[in-house]
């Protein structure tokens, strides 16, 4: 009988005997197999694994290599088959000790919400007791083996909290004491644990440790995080003060639909527990659910390091006194990755946000966005309320969030949002929690984090072609492969969707698709691939311009370059400074979709100078062409627009050298795909 073990050192056992495996690509190869058991792993994800960013040009067939000699370890070919989606390890659901223990957590919980906490004591005990250390030990370096390893750690560390809380709802607050203080010292910033270890040792009457538990957790977590405990640790030492039953912190420990237990301190324990069930909430009870909505992230996510690194500062290390709650916006044209971001940096936050990740496609790019009303009872029901409680209207349904968010650490992703009016119904009140937004334009009119994403520069996304296309294929046309994300304007979109097309084509050289893509006329065509379309992205943004924003925005085909001003036309025409205003307020709106970008110069230089990716210019022109404007009449458009109509090919030009990195193209540090 196989057995595949990842909780500890990665290792797999025939009849109990473990297979020897110590080449490290072949072990980088089983932990990439198993950590998606039954699921096909693509071949550039294992290139990955095995080789980093630097894979040798025969990697596929290396690969193949490496994958014979791991059959022959096993001694089962047919364990690991292999399909258009890539390779796969086939294996039961008592052959890998992570799905073991996934069966087994789930075994327990579903006896606790019974009541038959003996049980679940028994199913979660057994289930902790298949660890043998860190989970994939030793392969870390494998990015989505560490996403996994991560995972897999947050839920061996929620089980050690929920067996506490079923502990010391059975009174046997001294057998936590050991494994919580080994536990609590291992992870000091983890306050559920030290909240269990405080209440274990002062119902054993040991009052003096478990408020110095407290103190040192405190100082801890200020001197180190600059942040002050949460309201799980506040509500135990508030019981241990004054002599309380922490029962609602056990509540919390032990999840939705547990008993919740009012036992006395141990010095005056004279009787039972007394076993109390709390009748069905109309809103979230403490026990509440833990809801995670977010998308899968991207397993070849690419670049972003910097831009992640300003959310989590926004997000997770705020500094004291906090005053409202952390919002960050992420604004950027069509394509530029602005929901791959949100919702990767929103699973790396999921430490920092214990209580549940909500996230809400808006649908502000589309014709007809979501409706606050329709947002927030999705949450509400994610968040536990019984579908009969939802209130009517949209603003008791946003109080009624806000309270059922209070004194929570809940993650919120609004993506695609359409303006400030539709998201203001969906904020949390709570300081603790965290919103992270995506809209096209800026959002001004939130108090927020404001970052601007810009597509990416050359190297970062060759990269994502490599990722996605195979590293072996660009390295081995490097010049094409230059030309091909250029011709794609580096916009992640573009990029994964040439990166698609080539993966499913591997008879294409890059520079067949180089030559594809370089006609002008037929570019815009070749970048669509399945669902995606870079051409679709832009006509949802055009789409929903005014009529007059939709005319000066075909008047951008006529540009002979990418960067121009509106200035130095109209003022040879002879136009008043009062058109030149008009010209540029209706320039903003384009901004303001996300379809241009000014200034493109230095601060309060005049004229205003403007940026239009080539690939936006492009689609302007298939609309000038489709719905050219009727000749020059007295009345039928606004003045800056008949100032832009005017205007011909020859007329605006490029203002100076086309500066193509993201510091000169916009006015943000900040950078893939929607």
């Amino acid at each position: 009988m196989l057995k595949f073990r990842v909780l500890g050192p990665v290792d797999v056992c025939v009849d109990g005997v473990p297979v020897p495996l110590q080449a490290t690509m072949l072990l980088r190869l089983l932990a990439s197999l198993v950590s998606r058991p039954g699921r096909p792993v693509p071949v550039h994800v294992l290139v990955d694994a095995l080789w980093g960013d630097e894979p040798p040009p025969s990697s596929r067939k290396t690969l193949q290599v490496y994958v014979r000699r791991l059959r022959q370890k096993i001694g089962e070919d047919a364990r690991i088959s292999h399909g258009a989606g890539g390779y796969a390890l086939v294996v039961g659901p008592h052959e890998v000790d992570a799905l073991q223990f996934a069966r087994l957590v789930a075994h327990g919980r579903g006896a606790r919400r019974r009541g038959d906490l003996e049980g679940a004591s028994l199913q979660l005990s057994e289930a902790l007791a298949l660890w043998r250390g860190a989970a994939y030990t030793d392969i870390t370096e494998v990015r989505h083996v560490a996403d996994e390893a991560r995972r897999l750690e947050e839920e061996r560390l929620s089980v050690y909290e929920e067996l506490a809380g079923v502990h010391l709802t059975l009174g046997r607050h001294g057998e936590l004491i050991a494994e919580l203080r080994e536990q609590a010292a291992v992870h000091p910033y983890r306050e559920r644990l030290h909240a269990a270890l405080m209440l274990a040792l002062y119902r054993l009457g040991r009052q003096v440790e478990a408020l110095e538990t407290y103190r040192r957790v405190r100082t801890t977590l200020r001197d180190e995080l600059g942040v002050e405990p949460g309201t799980l640790l506040r509500q135990a030492h508030e019981a241990v003060l004054r002599g309380g039953d922490g029962a609602a912190v056990v509540a919390e420990l032990l999840g939705p639909a547990a008993p919740v237990t009012r036992p006395e301190p141990a010095r005056e324990r004279r009787r039972a527990p007394v076993m109390i069930w709390p009748s069905p909430p109309a809103s979230p009870a403490p026990g509440f659910p833990v809801p995670c909505q977010l998308p899968p992230d991207l397993v070849d996510f690419t670049g972003r390091e910097n831009e992640c690194e300003l959310i989590r500062r926004a997000l997770a290390e705020r500094p004291l006194p906090a005053t409202a709650t952390a919002i960050v916006t992420l604004a950027g044209p069509p394509g530029v990755g602005k929901t791959a971001l949100a919702v990767h940096a929103a699973h790396d936050l999921r430490d920092r946000y214990p209580h549940g990740r909500l996230y809400a496609d808006l649908r502000g790019s589309h014709g007809r966005p979501a409706g606050p009303a329709e947002v927030l009872a999705g949450f509400l029901l994610a968040l536990g309320t019984a579908p009969h409680a939802l209130p009517a209207s949209t603003e008791a349904r946003a109080a009624l969030l806000r309270s059922a968010l209070a004194d929570r650490r809940v993650l919120m992703v609004l993506d695609d949002a359409a303006d400030e009016r539709q998201l203001r119904p969906l904020l949390p009140g709570a300081l603790d929690c965290g919103v992270l937004v995506t809209s096209r334009g800026v959002l001004g009119g939130l108090s927020a984090h404001r970052m601007r994403l810009s597509p990416f520069d050359s190297a970062t996304a060759r990269l994502l072609l490599a990722r996605i296309a195979g590293a072996d294929r660009v390295a081995a046309e490097p010049a094409a492969a230059a030309e091909i994300v250029r011709l794609c304007g580096h916009l992640p979109l573009a990029v994964r969707i040439v990166g698609a097309r080539l993966a499913v084509r591997e008879h294409w050289s890059l520079r067949r698709l180089a030559d594809a893509l370089r006609p002008e006329h037929r570019r815009l065509e070749e970048l669509a691939a399945a669902d995606l379309s870079v051409q679709a992205s832009l006509a949802s943004a055009y789409q929903r311009l005014s009529p007059a924003g939709r005319q000066a925005f075909r008047m951008l085909g006529r540009l002979a370059g990418p960067e121009f001003t509106a200035v130095e036309p109209l003022a040879k025409a002879g136009a008043p400074p009062l058109a030149v205003r008009q010209t540029e307020h209706y320039l903003d709106m384009l901004v303001d979709a996300g379809l241009l970008s000014s200034p493109c110069g230095q601060p309060g230089e005049r004229p205003l100078r403007y940026h239009v990716d080539d690939l936006v210019r492009l689609y302007a022109r298939v609309q000038l062409d489709q719905d050219r404007p009727p000749p020059f009449t007295p009345c039928p458009l606004p003045q800056p627009q008949r100032n832009l109509a005017a205007v011909g090919p020859g007329d605006i030009r490029p203002t100076g050298p086309i500066r193509h990195s993201e510091g000169d193209r916009y006015d943000s540090h900040v950078h893939q795909t929607r």
